[in-house]
């Protein structure tokens, strides 16, 4: 059966994987909180073994077997559905319909039917007695059917409030602690609980983690006596000083994944009793410029694209707006609660990132500090250069092991590596090594060890190296471990940094070997680009990375 209209197929095909259930462990991160392992992997800790190196070439990363051609669909009531349609069936948990394009047509078949879907321009052909299978275009196409199944998700019903995710099954939630006047942290509260945290004598810090979510939760807050704070992330308490100084107002807001689907409100209630409006996905919270100080905070996470069922103005008790603002036109600028102009970085509910000078959003190259950036049109800094800059062949590597961020720097004539030419989110581990280091051997695939393979290393000093997610079982790129792309900057290794399978090959091919390798810490400053995040993820029962060159050379191979 084959069906030839992509906005169908992309809706049916990731509805699929959003009704499909999937099994795996659940294990706790001190440092980031609760996250999923596949029960495939068995481990997602790597060492490497120098000796006994079995690395193979491109040629033997054979595509045998990838998964996807049919997908048989389970509903909550385990009826299983056939399509060469695009009306879905259910979210996870739940009886009702949704339609998730402009072509529907009836997706419900016979009990114990299969749904087989091919997904011309987007993935590999069904085959017809082909070993290979169809799989997810990739990034490109994996990104489509994430947002299609986002999109069916909604269809499928709710008001708006928290539900299971549509691929992982997971309730997300963030979680909340306010540090009190006397140094202690409140019990906490969560999106979930929809509660309030009342420290008597207000707050003078704040601890936030995201559980059960994909991406990071970022936070700040504002004293009289200090001003703004730095930004804390993932179980920081932000920058205390030991004064009691009183956190008037605040900025919340969640990246990756999780953000794709959720919006993040948050209010706050002044200490004189006001019970101001919502604020969201960083604006600011609170009172600036007055008498009143937080006193208590209220936080939701709510489905994006619904409209959310409270008051959203009046969310700041001040002269003047404090933040970035985005006109109707889309035009940018920033306001300060005083009214004096503003020069410095500013982040947008989208999570834009810009830099102001006199409020005034700056565009093209600009040197800020110890760099220098590139600025689009519209003021947005810009995270990968290679489409403005093309390849220069000549690069630097910093990796902050506190944020878990790898950032790679090109020169800028005789002013040295001074440009953020491209950030890439890692895994790391304890045993990382501080200090700078030359890569100096490399290998296609390597044995780590219990049967674990990485693909695209660069080894960097004894048994660190720089290298792919992990595989399992194989030396294969159909032998993913799916954990380690969903949970890519928390889980942990065992030292070595590790990336997604097509940021290792761009590492791999374009730096090479005696490249600079520099790894720090700092974790109030995450690099000049920030820090990226997994922004669609995988079934955990997918056996592929979707970034994989090698997986998109054979799609595209495939198709012809």
């Amino acid at each position: 059966m084959r069906i030839n209209n992509i906005k169908r197929i992309a809706s049916a095909a990731l509805s699929a994987c959003m009704l499909m259930s999937m099994s795996a462990y659940a294990y706790s991160d001190p440092n980031y909180g609760p996250w999923i392992m596949s029960q495939q992997s068995g481990t997602t800790t790597e060492t490497s073994v120098p000796a006994s190196e079995p690395a193979s070439d491109s040629a033997s990363a054979e595509v045998s077997s990838a998964p996807g051609s049919e997908a048989e669909v389970q509903t909550a009531d385990s009826t299983a559905v056939q399509t060469d349609t695009a009306q879905v069936t259910g979210a996870p948990g739940s009886d009702q319909t949704g339609t998730t394009s402009s072509d529907q047509v009836d997706l419900t078949g016979a009990p114990g039917e299969s749904l087989q879907i091919d997904v011309s321009d987007l993935i590999l052909s069904v085959p017809d007695g082909s070993s290979k299978d169809s799989i997810y275009s990739a990034p490109i196409g994996l990104k489509a059917l994430t947002e299609a199944g986002i999109a069916a998700w909604h269809a499928a019903g709710g008001d708006g409030h928290v539900q299971a995710d549509p691929v992982m099954g997971r309730v997300p939630a963030v979680h909340v602690q306010m540090l009190q006047t006397d140094g202690n942290l409140t019990a906490g509260f969560t999106t979930n609980m929809e509660a309030f945290s009342c420290p008597t004598d207000g707050f003078t810090g704040l601890k936030l983690r995201l559980e059960d979510g994909t991406g990071d939760v970022f936070y700040r807050v504002y004293t009289n006596e200090h001003g703004w704070s730095k930004w804390a992330m993932n179980e920081m308490i932000t920058p205390y000083s030991g004064d009691q100084a009183k956190v008037r107002a605040v900025q919340m807001r969640i990246n990756g994944y999780t953000r794709n689907l959720y919006n993040f409100y948050y209010r706050a209630i002044l200490n004189d009793g006001t019970s101001l409006g919502w604020a969201h996905d960083g604006q600011t919270a609170g009172a600036l410029g007055k008498d009143q100080y937080i006193q208590a905070l209220e936080v939701r996470l709510w489905k994006t694209g619904c409209s959310f069922n409270d008051n959203t103005s009046g969310y700041l008790l001040a002269d003047n707006s404090e933040g970035v603002i985005v006109g109707a036109d889309g035009s940018v600028s920033y306001s300060r609660f005083d009214g004096s102009a503003y020069t410095g970085w500013g982040y947008d509910t989208e999570n834009n990132k810009y830099y102001f000078k006199d409020n005034v959003p700056v565009t093209g190259w600009q040197y800020i500090g110890d760099y220098k950036y590139y600025f689009d049109e519209t003021g947005k800094v810009v995270t990968d250069l290679e489409p403005v800059m093309g390849l220069t062949g000549d690069y630097k590597i910093r990796i902050n092991k506190d944020m878990k961020t790898l950032t790679v720097y090109t020169k800028d004539g005789s002013n040295g590596y001074i440009i953020p030419y491209k950030v890439i989110l890692v895994t790391i581990g304890s045993d990382t090594p501080i200090g700078t280091f030359k890569t100096y051997a490399d290998y296609r695939w390597k044995f780590m060890h219990d049967d674990i393979y990485c693909q695209y290393l660069l080894r960097i000093k004894d048994g660190f190296l720089l290298h792919s997610i992990i595989f399992y079982g194989a030396p294969d790129s159909y032998h993913l471990t799916a954990s380690t792309f969903n949970q890519l900057g928390k889980n942990q290794s065992d030292g070595c940094i590790r990336m997604l399978s097509g940021d290792a090959a761009w590492v791999f091919n374009n730096c090479g070997l005696n490249t600079s390798v520099e790894i720090y810490n700092d974790k109030w400053v995450m690099g000049p680009l920030d820090r990226p995040a997994i922004s669609w993820v995988i079934p955990d029962t997918q056996c592929y990375d979707p970034t994989d060159p090698e997986v998109i050379q054979a799609q595209l191979a495939a198709k012809g």
